[in-house]
């Protein structure tokens, strides 16, 4: 353990077993008497009242005062944590081992029925994920501190799966992660623009030196939450009209790209106002995942593309 850990373990001590001499202290630890105090004396300067009681009988303690103060977790936010280590490996996170060995050294200080406590609940709850490349997980890392840096990258991006790559040059602004992929918000010098770029697809990304003042407007959640489907003044917006049953529409109208656009439910209808863009991008693929449990009314370009989605399907299938 590192000089701090050691420190931090006598304040964990003195808390969870009360009044201890330097001698217990060094036993748990072991280190030499002569460390502890060195150790307590640190605490002192760092502000922690250390009572120090001497003779038969003495040793150190804690105040009541600063025993109640929140300097700990307690359970729920330990379990907290401990859910949010599962769902960092959910998302593949490029952080989750180091939020994992955090929540180590913490379960490491707690006492026996804590640790039980921490236990039980955290069986009871699992996300499923499936294990991420190291090659995205090294890229997310790159992305991710080249973000923290404001850093301009060149990237190699392929815009579709089998694509070569072609070379750009961006500013990173913020990683996001939506279901089963992560994506990056940058601006692209090519396109003068902020463009959202699928993780998985930049094959290199490498720094050119150079750095970029990022606007202090920006936020990434808001971008991804409020910009990133909105229709540009000179794209064509789509009126959609959907059939089915309540629920099945619920879920619909909850998925991630339509919380930019205007939706309305009425009985058994749902209504979308969106980008054409966004529409055939997205809403075939998706629909179709639905079955015969949603129905497109309206407009008949939508039901060409679900039309046209399915028989390439059923070609794909019927040759194999």
């Amino acid at each position: 353990m590192t000089k701090l850990d050691y420190i931090l373990s006598v304040l964990w001590l003195l808390r969870t077993k009360g009044k201890m001499t330097a001698e217990q202290i060094a036993g748990e630890l072991e280190v030499s008497v002569r460390t502890v105090y060195r150790y307590i004396d640190v605490l002192g300067l760092s502000g922690v009242p250390v009572i120090s009681e001497a003779g038969h009988g003495g040793g150190f303690s804690l105040p009541d005062s600063f025993l109640a103060m929140p300097l700990f977790f307690d359970l729920s936010e330990l379990k907290a944590m401990a859910h949010g280590v599962e769902l960092a490996r959910q998302a593949g996170d490029p952080y989750a081992d180091a939020l994992e060995r955090a929540l180590g050294k913490i379960k490491q200080r707690l006492n026996d029925y804590q640790q039980e406590d921490l236990r039980r609940h955290a069986a009871g709850f699992a996300a499923e994920h499936a294990e991420p490349s190291p090659e995205l997980q090294k890229m997310l890392r790159t992305l991710e501190q080249a973000v923290a840096g404001n850093r301009t990258l060149i990237m190699l991006y392929a815009k579709h799966s089998g694509d070569s790559g072609e070379e750009r040059r961006i500013d990173p602004y913020g990683l996001f992660y939506r279901p089963n992929r992560w994506y990056l918000a940058a601006y692209c010098h090519a396109r003068q623009s902020i463009r959202i770029f699928r993780a998985d697809r930049i094959k290199a990304a490498v720094e050119t030196g150079q750095r970029f003042a990022k606007p202090e407007s920006f936020s990434i959640r808001q971008y991804i939450e409020e910009d990133a489907m909105r229709a540009g003044p000179e794209e064509r917006e789509a009126a959609v009209r959907l059939r089915g049953e309540s629920d099945v529409l619920d879920s619909v109208a909850s998925l991630w790209f339509l919380k930019a656009c205007r939706i309305e439910r009425k009985n058994e209808f749902l209504n979308i106002a969106m980008p054409e863009a966004v529409m055939l991008e997205w809403l075939p693929h998706v629909l179709l995942s639905y079955g015969k449990q949603v129905q497109v009314v309206e407009p008949l370009r939508l039901k060409q593309a679900m039309a046209e989605l399915a028989a390439d399907l059923s070609r794909f299938y019927g040759s194999s």
